[in-house]
C-alpha cells in the first residue's frame, strides 16, 4: 500500500496529496452520452458475476459476496458509484476516509486501498465494474469496523454486555447518496464522545514517539530516589520527558525535587503507589515498550466502538480497570471517586442499567452462593460469628419466613446443594453494604454500595468485592443523584442515615450507569492514563483481534 502511494504522491506521510493526485487521474472524457452504454455494460457485468458466483474476489480482493449480491439484486444490478457523468464525487469522500483510517487506529489496507488506487484512474467497463464492487465492499467494511468494532464483543469479551443498535449500512449508504448527505454520514460513523477523540490524539502522539525511536530502557536494578546521581538518573529524566511527565532539562544526573514530582506524575497516571521513588513496579511500568502502549490504546479504541453512539447527557461511568466512578454531565466529570470492584474470580461484568432507587441503611440479603462460600466456613470456625456480625437466619427466602436460632442449626451438615436458609445482615456499622446502596436492577445482581472497609480504598489495585461496586463517597453520590429532589438535601440524607432505619428513596428520573473496562483513557486534563489489565481482558481481546485478521495496526 505505502509503496504504491509513494509512487503517486512522493510520500504516504501526506495522504491528502496522494488523494488529490489520484483524483486528477480520474477519467474526464466520459460524457453523459458516452457513459450510458458503459453503465449498462457495468450492470450486465455485475449481474453476471453475482448470479454465477464469480464475484468472490475482485481485483484480487475478497469481498462480502452474499451481502453484496443481495444488495445489488435489490437494485437490479444498477451501479451505485458510477453515475451519468462518471465516478460520483462521493467516491472521493470514501477514498479520503479510507486513507485516514490509520488515524482511527484502523488499517487502510483492510478497505482495498491499493486496488482502489489502481482502479480509480481506469475507464473500461470491466475496471469500473470492479471499482463499483470494491467501493461498496470497502464502505461496508469500514462502517462495520469504525461503528461497531472489528471484533464481535460477544466473542472478544464474554463479560461485555453493553448492547448497541445495529444498522443496515448498505441501506444507509443508498439513503445518504440519494439525499446528498454521504460526507456527513461518514463523519458521523466514529464515536462522537470527546474522550474517544482524546484517545485518538494520544495514539498519534505515541506513534510519533515510536517513529522517533521510542524511549530509553532503564537497565538499572537498584531503587532510585531523590538525591541519587548518575547515568540512570539521566535516562530516567529522558524517559519521563518523552512520556510528558517532565519538562525540565534532561541532561542533569541529579535526582532533584523536580524529578521526584515527575515520577509521582508518572505513578499517578499508571495506577501505581505515589511515592516519587523508582522501585521495581515503577521501573517495570517505565520500561513497557512504546509498541505495547500503542497496542493498549488500540484495544481501548476498539472498546469505545462497542459503546452506544448517543450516550445520555448525564450518566455514571464506572471503569473497573481504573477503579473509579465518574458522574458525567454534558461530557464533563462533575464527581469522581475511587471504587472497589470484583475479585479476579468474581469479575464485575461490563453492562448498562439505570439506578432507579437507593436504600438508606440497607439489609444485606446474603446471596446463597456467598453464604456457602464465604459465611459458612466462618460460622464453622466460630459459632458466635453470626451474632457478632449482626447476621440473622431465616428458614427460607419466602416473604413471611420465620427467623431461626443459629445455635439450633447443624452447620457442619450444610453444603452448597443443601443450604435452604436465608442469611440477612441488619443495618449498622458492620453491615457489608455500609449505610447506603444504589439499585440498578440487573441480571448480574450487581449494585453500588457503601462499605465499612474504608482502608481498602488506599490500595492501588482494588479487586476485593464479590462483583458489586463499593464506593469511596456513597453519601456524595446520593447527594448528586437527589439534587433535583428538594426533600433530600445533604443534611436530610445524613439525618436519615443516622436514624439507622431502612428507607427506600426513588429517583425522580432513573440515572444511567455504564460499567466499562478501559485500561487506557485520556482525562479532561489531557493526561494519558494507563492501568494494568487486572482481569486479563486486554489479552483476550488481542487474541480475538488476531482472529479477525491482521491483528492491530500499530
Amino acid at each position: 500500500m505505502r509503496t504504491f502511494v509513494k509512487k503517486l504522491a512522493g510520500t504516504f506521510a501526506c495522504p491528502v496529496s496522494a488523494l488529490l493526485l489520484v483524483l486528477l487521474l480520474l477519467p474526464q472524457g466520459l460524457g453523459a452520452e458516452g457513459l450510458q452504454p458503459v453503465q449498462q455494460d457495468i450492470r450486465d457485468i455485475l449481474q453476471r458475476q453475482f448470479e454465477t458466483g464469480s464475484a468472490s474476489r475482485v481485483f484480487g480482493n475478497p469481498i462480502l459476496t452474499d451481502k453484496l449480491a443481495l444488495f445489488y439484486q435489490g437494485r437490479d444490478f444498477v451501479p451505485l458509484w458510477i453515475g451519468s457523468k462518471g465516478v460520483i464525487p462521493e467516491a472521493d469522500s470514501l477514498f479520503a476516509a479510507i486513507v485516514g483510517a490509520e488515524r482511527q487506529g484502523l488499517a487502510p489496507a483492510d478497505y482495498h486501498l491499493d486496488a482502489l488506487i489502481e482502479l480509480l484512474p481506469q475507464s473500461t467497463a470491466a475496471s469500473l465494474a470492479e471499482l463499483e464492487v470494491l467501493l461498496t465492499d470497502a464502505f461496508l467494511r469500514y462502517c462495520k469496523d469504525i461503528r461497531l468494532g472489528r471484533a464481535d464483543p460477544r466473542n472478544a469479551d464474554p463479560e461485555w454486555f453493553i448492547l448497541i443498535d445495529r444498522i443496515d449500512h448498505l441501506a444507509a449508504l443508498e439513503q445518504a447518496l440519494s439525499r446528498g448527505t454521504f460526507a456527513s454520514t461518514l463523519q458521523a460513523l466514529p464515536p462522537r464522545d470527546p474522550a474517544y477523540r482524546r484517545l485518538l490524539s494520544a495514539l498519534a502522539d505515541y506513534r510519533r514517539i515510536a517513529e522517533d525511536g521510542g524511549w530509553p530502557v532503564l537497565a538499572m536494578e537498584e531503587t532510585l530516589r531523590e538525591d541519587d546521581r548518575g547515568e540512570a538518573v539521566i535516562a530516567l529524566r529522558e524517559r519521563l520527558r518523552l512520556g510528558g511527565d517532565f519538562s525540565g532539562a534532561s541532561n542533569s544526573e541529579e535526582f532533584d525535587p523536580e524529578l521526584t514530582e515527575a515520577v509521582k506524575s508518572f505513578q499517578a497516571r499508571h495506577g501505581l503507589e505515589i511515592d516519587g521513588v523508582v522501585g521495581a513496579s515503577t521501573r517495570a511500568a517505565l520500561n513497557v515498550p512504546i509498541a505495547e502502549r500503542i497496542r493498549q490504546i488500540l484495544l481501548n479504541l476498539e472498546r469505545w466502538r462497542w459503546m452506544p453512539r448517543d450516550l445520555p447527557e448525564r450518566y455514571l461511568l464506572v471503569n473497573m480497570a481504573g477503579f473509579e466512578l465518574k458522574a458525567i454531565d454534558n461530557f464533563r466529570s462533575l464527581l469522581q471517586m475511587r471504587v472497589i470492584v470484583g475479585r479476579e474470580y468474581r469479575q464485575t461484568p461490563a453492562f448498562s442499567e439505570p439506578i432507579r432507587y437507593l436504600v438508606i441503611n440497607p439489609f444485606w440479603n446474603i446471596p446463597p452462593s456467598l453464604a456457602v462460600k464465604d459465611i459458612l466456613p466462618k460460622v464453622r470456625r466460630n459459632r458466635s460469628y453470626l451474632q457478632r456480625e449482626g447476621i440473622r437466619v431465616f428458614r427460607d427466602w419466602s416473604a413471611e419466613s420465620p427467623e431461626l436460632d443459629p445455635a439450633a442449626i447443624d452447620w457442619d451438615r450444610l453444603t452448597s446443594g443443601r443450604f435452604p436458609y436465608k442469611l440477612r445482615q441488619d443495618p449498622g456499622p458492620r453491615n457489608a453494604l455500609g449505610r447506603i446502596k444504589f439499585m440498578l436492577p440487573n441480571t448480574f445482581n450487581v449494585y453500588l454500595h457503601d462499605t465499612p472497609d474504608r482502608g481498602l480504598f488506599d490500595k492501588a489495585v482494588r479487586t476485593f468485592s464479590s462483583g458489586c461496586i463499593r464506593l469511596e463517597d456513597p453519601l456524595g453520590l446520593a447527594e448528586y443523584l437527589l439534587a433535583d429532589n428538594p426533600d433530600w438535601s445533604r443534611e436530610q440524607i445524613d439525618a436519615a442515615v443516622d436514624r439507622e432505619r431502612r428507607q427506600i428513596v426513588s429517583l425522580k428520573t432513573p440515572h444511567p450507569v455504564y460499567m466499562v473496562y478501559w485500561t487506557v483513557w485520556v482525562d479532561e486534563q489531557e493526561k494519558v492514563q494507563f492501568r494494568p489489565d487486572v482481569y486479563r481482558r486486554d489479552a483476550r481481546l488481542q487474541k480475538s483481534m488476531d482472529l479477525v485478521g491482521g491483528g492491530l495496526h500499530l
